[in-house]
């Protein structure tokens, strides 16, 4: 069916738009995750299911208890993976991923939150595995507000700006940028800001997002050995941070150097790299938003990676999409008016599609 477009956020119809692009049918059953902040959406989204002739089920956290087993839990025990949850998958048609609350928990050491991200890491990758679908539908809830420095309406302002774009030129806008980044091999991104670098894309898979609300994004894992030069970000995200101006150096694929202008900020970056593992540090992805209901960073890369015109790389895990990185990071940073060229040819002009 055809959604009308609404100017205002609505719980109900954000639930409507999930089963619609979720496509439920009779028969299926579809595995909730989110936190207390979402009853109303969870409800919203039961209701939906059961009108379909599908079943729901709930997998439910809050804040509180996330922080209690954060400080409290034994360590080898924060990384044990629910073997009984994975067995569920089974049963399992899709999985509605609901973002509603900030990654940071305050007050719990890096490394054991990083330990706790262990069973859903596990479990995302069963449902690959298993070929459960998953949809991630970001929900504006005051808790995001809080955690990004905004006042709720704002924020929800600027998720709903995102949502209520025109599908059908969205979709083909995505399409583009994918036939155009499958055929090329040399990426070259600059920027007013100092940003410098290159790498290569050639014989990678070239995916564009459709498991998201809201959406708009195309990616793809580079060579991991090919990213060199400089790329500055106007302002950088992570560990509960707004950093300006930071300044990451890549070598032969490698993060060799990352500088923020305030030291602290670039010992909180150096406090994630020693909190992960693996390719932590490698080229991961290179990303291009796409969204033009999206055109300023909030600090939630659900919706920042999908600003129009914008470019987005990340380190770390890439084996999820064509790529040869295992780790249990992935970081994105977010290149605001960047120029693109593919193989020569302007892509992006500081901001603004060529094609």
């Amino acid at each position: 069916m055809t959604m009308e477009k609404q100017t205002d956020f609505d719980v109900e119809v954000l639930a409507d738009k999930t089963v619609e692009k979720l496509k439920v049918t009779t028969g299926q059953v579809i595995w909730i995750w989110a936190n207390v902040y979402s009853l109303d959406l969870i409800e919203a989204l039961a209701f939906r299911i059961r009108a379909c002739g599908a079943f729901w089920t709930l997998r439910l956290t809050s804040e509180p208890l996330l922080r209690r087993i954060g400080m409290n839990v034994p360590e080898p025990y924060l990384s044990l993976v629910p073997e009984h949850e994975i067995r569920w998958l089974d049963d399992i048609d899709a999985i509605i991923e609901i973002r509603d609350h900030p990654a940071m928990i305050p007050d719990v050491p890096l490394p054991r939150r990083r330990a706790m991200g262990t069973e859903w890491l596990a479990l995302i990758d069963a449902a690959a595995r298993k070929g459960v679908r998953r949809l991630m539908v970001f929900n504006p809830t005051a808790s995001l507000a809080l955690a990004y420095q905004l006042p709720l309406e704002e924020l929800r302002h600027r998720f709903w700006r995102a949502v209520n774009v025109d599908c059908d030129l969205l979709d083909r806008q995505q399409e583009k940028i994918q036939k155009v980044l499958q055929e090329a091999r040399d990426v070259s991104i600059t920027s007013k800001a100092g940003t410098n670098l290159r790498m290569r894309v050639d014989q990678r898979p070239v995916w564009v997002d459709t498991d998201s609300i809201p959406y708009g994004e195309v990616y793809v894992a580079p060579h991991e050995d090919s990213a060199n030069g400089l790329m500055v970000i106007n302002k950088a995200f992570f560990r509960g941070r707004a950093v300006d101006n930071f300044r990451l150096t890549f070598l032969a694929g490698r993060l060799v150097e990352a500088i923020a202008p305030n030291p602290d900020d670039t010992q909180a970056w150096q406090e994630v790299m020693d909190a992960s593992n693996g390719d932590k540090d490698v080229i991961a992805e290179l990303g291009i938003g796409v969204n033009p209901g999206v055109t300023e960073p909030t600090g939630n890369i659900s919706l920042d990676e999908k600003i129009g015109g914008s470019v987005h790389i990340a380190v770390g895990m890439n084996d999820r999409f064509g790529g040869r990185n295992k780790s249990n990071l992935h970081q994105d940073f977010v290149i605001l008016r960047p120029t693109l060229c593919l193989d020569g040819e302007i892509v992006i002009e500081e901001g603004a599609f060529k094609v």
